[in-house]
């Protein structure tokens, strides 16, 4: 696996891999179209990269196989994950075909030791399994928005 910094000719990846975070049990509840409309989800890559933005790409064999990325946002403008201004929030979507081959921790891991910041926040359902994976590299629970969970480690 390969990892690189990603970039802002890497947008329409990131879209997809947002896309895989938020139908993350396999549901299509968003397309592009959709996570475009809602203004919480697309604040994640709307007009990606910004001077603040960073994130990573994982690579497999030359092919794209999963990212993570974080922003920060403002309580005027928040996301899902939101908990101040200078709390980058982060994404991450694995590819269906390269899952369960340690994509997730390893951009996790990159992101965490890339941040410039005290503290960086994502937002999970309580049911997906990424969770345990968030927990097992320092996130806790901080509190809830909406239906999801908001989670926070220290860098």
């Amino acid at each position: 696996m390969h990892l690189r910094p990603a970039v802002a000719a890497d947008l329409p990846f990131l879209t997809a891999m947002l896309l895989e975070a938020c139908n993350w049990d396999g549901t299509p509840w968003y397309d592009e179209a959709k996570a475009r409309a809602d203004h919480h989800a697309w604040r994640y890559l709307e007009g990606w990269q910004r001077e603040t933005d960073y994130g990573a790409i994982a690579e497999i064999d030359g092919s794209p196989a999963g990212a993570s990325w974080a922003r920060l946002l403002t309580k005027d403008r928040p996301g899902y994950g939101y908990i101040a201004d200078d709390v980058p929030e982060l994404t991450l979507g694995v590819s269906p075909g390269f899952r369960r081959r340690g994509v997730a921790r390893a951009l996790l891991t990159e992101l965490i030791e890339r941040t410039p910041y005290a503290r960086i926040s994502l937002s999970v359902d309580p049911d997906n399994p990424a969770r345990t994976l968030y927990e097992s590299l320092g996130f806790t629970k901080v509190g809830v928005a909406g239906t999801s969970d908001t989670m926070v480690r220290e860098v």
